[in-house]
């Protein structure tokens, strides 16, 4: 936008400089050309510590500069003279002294014209940037050289050492000592189980997993380790002293672990060595069937066995300290002295045979074994001679029998297999068999080989396997032990085997302790089996109660609807006929599932009884297919069913019966494709009924008809067919049938081909009975009925209205009542009777209402009926001794209420 020249106001340019010059914050020169001072701000006066300007007017700037910073202050001023802008960052001590550090830049100021006139140097004072930065610098070095320091104590320890960063333990750094313990392997960036995966199991991982989790430190010592120390080798053990340590950031958060300790091996190795050679020696002087003494260099006794005092008949006490002639017979002691002093003087250990002393005066004959004992620079300490007293040899010979035999009892009498046996090898030594030399009485019970001395195994097992020639051809050739378990297919055993060389090196025999464990072995193969079916249990129980959800729902939801079409339809009986019709379909699927339920639920539990009569199996096949009809139907199936002319009569329970047949023709009808065939037929075979269902449905995998009626099963392939359900129609069948005294099978050709189910239940004698009852029935059917007064009473007032309103329909007088005091109240003025009664209510229970009943004048002999969710026989024992005469279980079926009261409108 334009401006108003004229309107614009004239600023004193000089004055404007001056003000700036002295209000701004650093310290402001005014130099020459010559770069002499000028002027000073007062700022920077202050900042140089300038108390009075004039001793510093008109003096060389540069002159203020310490010598080795002029350089830089002509060269800015000269930069600046050239139009350009100096920098100068250099030391310079204010005027009183005090040191300081200055950041300066160098300017030109020119005229009007353009031409140079002066020089402007702006000083910031950075002294304490400066001193921070040489800090850093100083301590930055510090930790580098720290760092250094460091990281050589690290690399040069004679401890090994590594670093792991992370929970998962990633080597970051490793030292030569840790690589020379783990084999020199590629550790750093490789998580610790990966890298060394063979010290998994030994309790490594878990250590580490506790101390960084937890934070505290884990020192252990002589801790045993197997390592793989060569790619390829066999796992070392190793003996460790190891110290665990976390590792924190800044803030003390655990980032890794240092890991550090000492391989103590080889002074295990040499302790172990140390102390089995001292156990070695004090057994062996402690044991030995001859007398052991030992003698220092001035001849006096300093150690000695018991064999050797009863042989001169001392304590060990009285020997110590005596001497080599306290103990020789005089006229052997010249001879015994002139041989200890040569072995005292390097020569070689003798033999002697002289008398001894004893305690009691007498001599005793020896043979006397005898070596210099000298220290590793061969200096003489001392002897130790091994003292053989002849006089006892038969005795000592007698003994030895006596021991070996007891070795051979023992041998006998343990209850594991002994054998010694003899490796033979080929000529390319690679073992190929072996004999057996000796064996114990339970060898031939843990192998099964007979008169085996002698003979090799592969004249005994000719198949037997590489294992055992190659493991006992091992042990053989480097006397190392072992202890395996491992099947002998050939004989069809598992052993538990421990084997050891007998002999030094160079021998080839072999023993073996061992057992039979093949019913141990099967035992857990039981076990484990028995843990893959729980599993496959509780996976089989979790996707039962997916689909029990599944199958709850789906009916629920249409009967929703229907209510929802109900509240719309209004009067418009079409409507609520047909959706009256759907309300009951899905309302029958419930119950029929929830009755599976308890059915199956009373069977497992032993809770479920039959009801036996005699009846005519003919007619309950009639009543399954009235039941299964509408499925039928719906899938458009062609149902031919055959029944004999004849009565086939069976005690049985008429209604499980009918369920039996009914859940076979529904999976019929289920697995069968619309449209296809389902032949229902009954024959007498073998004095057993014969009922079979087929179809030409979806058909039966070979490899599942084995498990068609384990609970909750539904043949995978084909459950994309199945029209709801819990997989538990045909567990329920397999039990009731098998209640019955019948059995029931399966048989397939295979997917595609349908299905077969054969049930076999036996016969009745024939009594009449069967006619008779049939007649009964036909009476029964025909005579007419009278409305009774019915009490209803339920907690759910929905349930008791709806129960009501169809007991009103049929034509019987109700009255409605919602807890227990309230019954009371309408049965004393109503008279019922008969009495459906609800057991779980508030106030009053069922049970205690019905008590209440009986004792109440004019009820005596009201019809009590128990309606309830429980069903199972201690459940209606309950109601009886509650004063209860009958028992229904919710949800009540509306024929089984209509039968109930038909028979007491009879009565």
């Amino acid at each position: 936008m334009p401006q108003d020249h004229d309107s614009v106001p004239i600023i004193d340019t000089n004055a404007l400089g001056l003000q700036l010059f002295e209000s701004s914050p650093d310290c402001l020169k005014l130099l020459s050309n010559e770069g002499k001072v000028l002027a000073i701000n007062k700022n920077g006066m202050c900042a140089m510590e300038i108390d009075d300007f004039s001793p510093f007017s008109g003096a060389v700037w540069r002159s203020f500069w310490p010598q080795e910073s002029q350089d830089k202050v002509d060269a800015a001023i000269a930069l600046a003279r050239a139009g350009g802008t100096g920098h100068v960052k250099a030391f310079c001590p204010t005027a009183k002294g005090t040191p300081r550090w200055w950041d300066v830049v160098v300017t030109p100021v020119r005229a009007d014209d353009g031409s140079l006139q002066n020089l402007l140097a702006v000083s910031r004072d950075v002294t304490a940037q400066h001193e921070a930065d040489m800090q850093r610098e100083r301590l930055l070095k510090e930790l580098q050289a720290a760092n250094a320091r460091m990281a050589d104590i690290f690399r040069q320890a004679p401890a090994f050492m590594c670093v792991l960063n992370g929970p998962e333990h990633v080597f970051e750094m490793v030292n030569e000592r840790y690589l020379q313990l783990v084999g020199n392997r590629d550790l750093v960036g490789q998580p610790v189980r990966q890298a060394l995966p063979e010290i998994g199991g030994q309790g490594f991982f878990e250590l580490l997993d506790g101390v960084y989790r937890s934070g505290e430190a884990f020192s252990g010592t002589d801790m045993p380790v197997m390592l793989q120390r060569h790619p390829g080798a066999p796992l070392e053990q190793r003996f460790v002293d190891l110290v665990y340590m976390a590792l924190r950031d800044a803030d003390g958060k655990i980032t890794g672990l240092l890991a550090h300790g000492v391989d103590q091996t080889e002074r295990k190795q040499a302790e172990v060595k140390l102390f089995d050679s001292r156990e070695r020696f004090a057994k062996i002087v402690s044991q030995a069937a001859t007398g052991v003494v030992e003698v220092d260099t001035q001849g006096r006794i300093t150690l000695v066995n018991q064999k050797y005092c009863d042989m001169l008949g001392y304590s060990e006490a009285e020997l110590i300290g005596m001497t080599v002639a306290d103990v020789t017979a005089p006229e052997e002691r010249a001879a015994s002295l002139r041989a200890v002093g040569g072995l005292a003087a390097g020569g070689r250990g003798f033999v002697i045979d002289k008398h001894y002393l004893r305690k009691d005066g007498t001599r005793t004959p020896a043979t006397t074994s005898v070596n210099a004992l000298r220290s590793p620079a061969g200096d003489y300490q001392g002897l130790v001679a091994m003292v053989l007293d002849t006089a006892e040899t038969r005795q000592a010979a007698e003994k030895l029998h006596a021991s070996e035999e007891r070795y051979r009892t023992l041998f006998e009498s343990m209850d594991q297999g002994f054998a010694i046996i003899e490796m033979i090898y080929d000529e390319a030594g690679v073992a190929v068999d072996y004999a057996f030399l000796e064996m114990n009485a339970m060898f031939e019970r843990h192998t099964g080989l007979v008169n085996a001395t002698g003979k090799t195994v592969r004249a005994l097992v000719p198949n037997l396997d590489r294992f055992w020639f190659d493991t006992y051809g091992k042990v053989a050739l480097t006397g190392e032990a072992v202890r395996f378990e491992n099947e002998a297919i050939a004989m069809e055993r598992w052993f538990d085997v421990y084997a050891t060389r007998i002999g030094g090196a160079g021998s080839r025999k072999v023993a073996l302790l061992f057992s039979d464990i093949s019913a141990r072995r099967l035992a857990e193969e039981q076990l484990r089996r028995l843990a893959a079916d729980l599993s496959d249990a509780d996976r089989r129980k979790t996707e039962f109660l997916a689909t029990l959800a599944h199958e709850l729902r789906n009916p629920l939801a249409p009967i929703r609807s229907g209510l929802g079409v109900m509240r719309l339809a209004g009067d418009n009986p079409a409507a609520l006929l047909k959706v009256r019709e759907m309300m009951e379909r899905q309302v029958g699927h419930m119950v029929h599932l929830i009755d599976d339920l308890l059915d199956i639920a009373r069977i497992s539990g032993g809770k479920l009884e039959l009801k036996r009569e005699r009846t005519d199996l003919k007619r309950v096949l009639s009543s399954a297919v009235e039941t299964s009809m509408p499925l039928i139907e719906a899938a458009r199936h062609r149902l031919q069913v055959t029944l004999p002319d004849a009565c086939l009569g069976i005690d049985a329970d008429v209604t499980r019966i009918a369920q039996v047949i009914s859940n076979l023709l529904n999976n019929a009808a289920k697995y069968t494709p619309a449209g296809g065939r389902i032949a229902l037929s009954l024959r007498e075979d073998a004095g057993m009924a014969l009922i079979t269902v087929s179809d030409s449905g979806v058909g039966i995998p070979a490899d599942s008809l084995v498990s068609v009626f384990d609970m909750f099963k539904q043949v995978d392939r084909h459950m994309e067919r199945a029209q709801g359900g819990l997989g538990i129609g045909l567990s329920l069948v397999r039990r009731l049938v098998e209640m019955h005294g019948g059995t029931v099978s399966a048989a397939s050709a295979g997917a595609g081909h349908g299905s077969t189910f054969e049930v076999r239940l036996p016969l009745a004698l024939g009594d009449g009975a069967l006619e008779r009852r049939a007649t009964q029935r036909a009476l029964n059917e025909a005579s007419p009925l009278a409305g009774l007064r019915v009490l209803v009473v339920d907690d759910n007032v929905d349930a008791a209205l709806t129960l009501s309103m169809i007991l009103e329909a049929s034509g019987h007088t109700t009255r409605v009542a919602h807890d227990g005091i309230a019954a009371l109240a309408a049965a004393r003025e109503f008279l019922p009777q008969v009495a459906f009664l609800d057991i779980g209510m508030p106030g009053l229970n069922g049970y205690e209402t019905a008590s209440a009943m009986r004792r109440t004048e004019g009820l005596e002999h009201t019809a009590l009926v128990a309606l309830t969710g429980w069903g199972t026989e201690s459940d209606r024992m309950r109601s009886s001794d509650a004063g209860f005469d009958h028992h229904l279980t919710k949800p009540a079926q509306l024929k089984a209420v209509q039968d109930l009261l038909a028979g007491l409108a009879r009565a």
